[in-house]
C-alpha cells in the first residue's frame, strides 16, 4: 500500500494533517471500505510522529466515521467512508448539535470582542468580565428575524481563528472551521431547552411583543480534552422548526 509523502508541516497540528492525508486516500479510493488503515507503530514509522499523536489520528478517523474496529486489534475503512468525505466535502455535511441556517436565508453576523457575563465566563472556564469573542449571527425568514445565535469563544479558540470574528457567514458552520484550522473537535455536546416569555434584549433583536413564547437553546461543544471550544444561547420565535441530521458512528 503506497502511502504517499511522509512530510508534514509542523505549524498544524500534525494528527490532522495524517487525518487529511488518510482522509484523501479513502476519497480516492486507494483506501477502500474493509482496507486497514495503518496501525500506531507503523504510523509512528511512516510519518515520525509520537504514539500519542498515532492515536489521535485513529481517534479522529473514528469521530468522523470513516474508520471502525475489526477483528483484532486493526482499524478499518468504515462502510461508506468515502461517500461521507463527499458530502462534506460538497458543503452538506453536518457539525453535531450545530446550529445551521436554512438554505437561501440571508444570515446576518456581527462578532467582536466583549466581557463575558459571569455564566458565560464560568462556563469557558475564564474570569469574570474577561474579554471574549462574541459572534452573533441573526436568522430571518420572510424578512423578519425569527432566530438569533450569540456563540461566545474562549481565547485559545478565537486566537487563533482570525474568520470567526468577521462579519460573514460560514456555510460548513463554525465548528467545522474550527476542526479544519486547528484540529479541535467537538466531540460532545451538552444542550438545554426551555421555553419562556422574551425578556428586553430579545424584544429588541427580535421584533416581538414583549413577553412572547421564545424557546432558548443553551448549548456546550467539548473537545476531545473536556474543554468547552464552544458555548451558544439560540433565541427562537414561536412557529419555528429546525431539522438537525445526526450520524452515529462507533460501536
Amino acid at each position: 500500500m503506497s502511502l504517499g509523502t511522509t512530510e508534514l508541516d509542523r505549524p498544524v497540528p500534525l494528527y490532522m494533517q495524517v487525518v487529511r492525508q488518510l482522509r484523501a486516500r479513502i476519497a480516492s479510493g486507494e483506501l477502500a471500505e474493509g482496507d486497514r488503515i495503518p496501525s500506531q507503530r507503523e504510523m509512528m514509522q511512516i510519518w515520525h510522529i509520537s504514539m500519542q499523536t498515532a492515536s489521535k489520528v485513529i481517534g479522529a478517523l473514528k469521530t468522523e466515521g470513516l474508520a471502525i474496529p475489526s477483528v483484532g486489534r486493526d482499524t478499518i475503512i468504515a462502510p461508506g467512508a468515502a461517500a461521507r468525505i463527499a458530502t462534506a466535502s460538497a458543503g452538506t455535511a453536518h457539525s453535531q448539535a450545530e446550529p445551521r441556517p436554512a438554505p437561501g436565508l440571508d444570515v446576518k453576523v456581527t462578532a467582536a470582542k466583549a466581557a463575558a457575563p459571569a455564566h458565560v465566563a464560568e462556563i469557558l472556564g475564564v474570569p469574570a468580565n474577561r474579554r471574549v469573542l462574541r459572534r452573533q449571527e441573526t436568522h430571518p425568514n420572510g424578512g423578519e428575524a425569527v432566530s438569533i445565535t450569540t456563540t461566545w469563544f474562549p481565547p485559545a479558540i478565537a486566537d487563533k481563528e482570525p474568520r470567526l470574528a468577521a462579519s460573514e457567514p460560514m456555510p460548513a458552520g463554525v465548528l467545522a472551521y474550527i476542526t479544519e484550522t486547528t484540529g479541535e473537535r467537538a466531540v460532545r455536546v451538552t444542550e438545554e431547552n426551555a421555553a419562556a416569555p422574551a425578556d428586553e434584549d430579545t424584544v429588541g433583536s427580535l421584533g416581538v411583543p414583549p413577553g412572547s413564547p421564545i424557546l432558548i437553546t443553551r448549548t456546550r461543544y467539548h473537545s476531545t480534552t473536556g474543554q468547552v471550544i464552544g458555548y451558544a444561547e439560540r433565541s427562537t420565535t414561536a412557529g419555528q422548526w429546525h431539522t438537525r441530521t445526526y450520524t452515529i458512528t462507533g460501536n
